[in-house]
């Protein structure tokens, strides 16, 4: 005897989400998700959804590290601050945080950032948010109230003068203060 097959709204929908998740899980991502990291820094994980050269230079990862260590000493946080969340490099010249689609970062529990300045892709990891971010993750301070917003002098001393990298190989990494700098917000 042969099988019988329902043909009920019931199996219809059975049907369609089985082809749907067929659908969802053959659809494979050449960007890591949070799930994905593309490297670990201590026990940070490292996403890359960016196609900027010096988001795949070998000393990336190394990179990332000194900059999260002279942010982290420049907050006054320690790497617990920061363990067991992600960072994420975005393509995109902006990032959605909360009700904010255009900011250039956000720290929500994991910190996103834009690889990409409106004007001008970054050339270092040192040019993007990343030090701003870190800032969020230690202190907080959602309304940036706390004086060290409008300084940096330390941390741009520590980093200023590394090299950057472009399409056509070696380029400059020039530091901008004002790319981590954030004028308390006016309530």
């Amino acid at each position: 005897m042969g099988r019988q097959f329902s043909t009920g709204r019931a199996a219809g929908t059975r049907i369609v989400t089985v082809l749907a998740a067929l659908v969802i899980a053959s659809c494979g991502s050449s960007t890591a998700s949070v799930d994905e990291p593309d490297f670990a820094v201590r026990d940070v994980a490292v996403v890359i959804r960016s196609e900027e050269p010096f988001t795949r230079a070998s000393d990336f990862p190394a990179r990332v590290e000194s900059t999260l260590d002279a942010a982290l000493e420049y907050w006054g946080g320690s790497w617990d601050h920061l363990a067991g969340r992600s960072i994420t490099f975005e393509g995109s010249q902006t990032v959605a945080c909360g009700t904010h689609a255009g900011a250039f970062g956000c720290f929500d529990g994991n910190i996103r950032l834009t690889t990409r300045d409106p004007a001008f892709a970054f050339s270092c990891v040192e040019q993007t948010v990343l030090v701003h971010e870190v800032g969020h993750a230690v202190i907080g301070d959602a309304s940036h109230e706390d004086p060290r917003w409008m300084d940096f002098g330390a941390v741009m001393a520590r980093l200023d003068g590394r090299r950057g990298y472009a399409a056509e190989g070696e380029a400059d990494c020039r530091l901008f203060v004002s790319v981590w700098q954030h004028p308390p917000d006016r309530r």
